[in-house]
């Protein structure tokens, strides 16, 4: 018996790009979930357990990396790839330690996500 697929949390306030990227990862075999905001990550994060956040840098509740910030007090352990339409900033990158585990930018490419997510959780999408 197949364990359990893998858990991953999509966040970012851009619907187009929710849909498809949790399209594109239910194919290669990873559950997804979606939110359009920090706010809706922390309510998310309080009910159901994930093996991975991929969120946006720059959505409604998240402009400072406040999300992050709170992720240990939530769900801790909880590894994450952040992502952005823009360029990361210094102040960004030297921030960055667990549980970032990368940051990568839009227009994301499949086969680098996907690379970034097995590192992530250690393991395939039937971990």
């Amino acid at each position: 018996m197949k364990d359990q697929a893998c858990k991953i949390l999509i966040a970012d306030d851009n619907k187009t790009f929710l849909l498809t990227t949790a399209d594109l990862l239910r194919q290669e075999g990873y559950e997804c979930y979606y939110a359009p905001d920090a706010m809706t990550v922390i309510e998310t994060l309080k009910s159901v357990k994930f093996d991975l956040l991929i969120s946006d840098i720059n959505m409604p509740g998240n402009n400072e990396l406040e999300l992050i910030k709170k992720l240990p007090e939530i769900a801790e352990g909880l590894p994450v790839i952040l992502i952005t339409g823009g360029q990361f900033s210094d102040t960004q990158i030297q921030s960055l330690k667990p549980p970032v585990t990368a940051c990568l930018n839009k227009p994301l490419d499949l086969e680098e996500l996907l690379m970034h997510i097995r590192s992530s959780v250690k393991g395939d999408p039937n971990h």
